[in-house]
């Protein structure tokens, strides 16, 4: 493969020789598990699953909904008191997942105060804007704090990093549904390559507001409350609904160059990308597995890669019977073949479906490069063998990784794609 020639996300052919190596090399996470990426690490080679019973709204004394929750009190005693205090939740998760990733990289704020910030959400906002609302018809808006404001919108969370965390580079904000964590991190990779910046921290924060729970409910695709504590998850014959999560997972992104002054060993190489839109309707998973299928195509074509090369795919299946299945589908149309001796896992049994999930299965990749094993789908118990699938089940296989294809699709249409790899000459 010829890496210096290959392209990230731009499209095929004309690309310049002059585009700079990309690595991961530190990460930064909250999630179901706890905070910080070694719980996450030990919850995703264990497999295990992390899910409990939440309250409908209203109704506290009803069966409550499946959900993966992150933790509920999230504590930043690095930063000042007032400032903290101020923050909402999912603003909290999203600074301490990029402080961690700053530290795991072995670099300080002040030493990357030049760097960006890109992270993905889906439900950013909504609880404060919830909260704002409601303070508003109920009581008028002389009631209404103007400091619940500025946490309303989308992106707060990548905002108040830069804040609080004194980064000056570019700050963007992706939605693009369950995808929009990877697409936040493949986002950032083209910065870094075409110059804009040298260093970004990229991934997802979300967290599950009970309303969206409750809308999820009544569309009937997450996963029944009776299924607890034997809840059926990615790629299960018997699955029945997607278990709702929420976290912060962060990944620091730069160049080679940049990583090697400074003598750090980076993670993983960011090899190449790939986005495209499949039709379908706005609140259901693509009608044709076509673009999918087309996505990891041309991030396989753009690493130098064939289907041949993969370590393992980090899919994108949540439990739902229908995204599993047009998963599978494009991934036999994508690799043909060679896709039964690639393995298979999914990571949302352990973290739970949010637009942060396509980000955390982004860090268990990098991950799993660098310490050597292929986590295990977290509540698989009876594979789904007309899925046609090599499942990686039971327990982490400890081997060494040379790459990982990490693929997202969101509700929309949204296609995404990316390819990790161990680091070459």
């Amino acid at each position: 493969r010829n890496v210096a020639s290959s392209s990230l996300v731009g499209v095929e052919g004309g690309v310049s020789a002059r585009q700079r190596r990309i690595v991961i090399s530190g990460a930064g996470a909250v999630s179901p598990l706890g905070v910080g990426v070694g719980p996450l690490l030990k919850g995703v080679r264990r497999g295990r699953c992390e899910g409990a019973r939440v309250p409908p709204p209203g109704r506290a004394g009803a069966r409550g909904r499946l959900v993966a929750p992150a933790p509920a009190r999230i504590e930043g005693r690095d930063f000042p008191p007032n400032a903290w205090r101020r923050l909402d939740r999912c603003s909290r998760m999203a600074v301490l997942a990029t402080d961690e990733a700053i530290g795991s990289a072995g670099e300080s704020a002040a030493s990357v105060a030049e760097a960006g910030v890109v992270l993905g959400t889906m439900t950013a906002g909504i609880v404060p804007l919830g909260e704002m609302l409601e303070t508003l018809f109920a009581q008028g808006p002389d009631a209404v704090s103007p400091m619940v404001f500025p946490f309303t919108v989308q992106n707060a969370p990548a905002s108040q990093c830069s804040i609080l965390l004194a980064l000056r580079g570019p700050n963007l904000t992706v939605c693009q549904m369950e995808a929009s964590g990877l697409g936040a991190v493949v986002a950032a990779a083209t910065l870094v390559r075409e110059g804009v910046v040298d260093a970004v921290l990229a991934g997802g924060v979300d967290e599950h507001p009970p309303l969206v729970g409750e809308a999820w409910r009544r569309l009937r695709i997450t996963a029944p409350p009776s299924d607890r504590p034997a809840w059926r998850g990615p790629f299960d014959a018997r699955r029945r609904g997607f278990l709702p999560g929420e976290g912060a997972y962060v990944l620091f992104i730069e160049t080679l160059e940049r990583a090697l002054a400074r003598g750090a060993r980076p993670w993983a190489e960011i090899l190449g990308a790939a986005e495209t839109h499949a039709p379908g309707p706005a609140y259901g998973w693509p009608e044709g597995a076509d673009e999918p299928a087309r996505a990891v195509a041309l991030a396989l074509g753009r690493a130098g890669f064939s289907a041949g090369d993969l370590g393992y795919i980090a899919a994108g299946a949540n439990g739902s019977h229908r995204l599993d299945e047009l998963e599978a589908r494009a991934l036999r149309l994508a690799l043909g073949p060679a896709l039964r001796r690639v393995p298979v896992s999914a990571i949302k049994g352990v973290v739970g479906e949010s637009g942060a999930a396509s980000a955390a299965a982004a860090v268990a990749g990098a991950l799993a490069i660098r310490d050597g094993f292929i986590p295990p789908c977290a509540a698989l118990g009876e594979p789904d063998a007309s899925l046609g699938l090599d499942y990686v089940r039971g327990a982490a296989r400890l081997e060494r990784v040379p790459s990982v294809l990490v693929n997202a699709l969101g509700t929309g249409g949204s296609c995404v794609a990316l390819v990790l790899s161990r680091l070459g000459p």
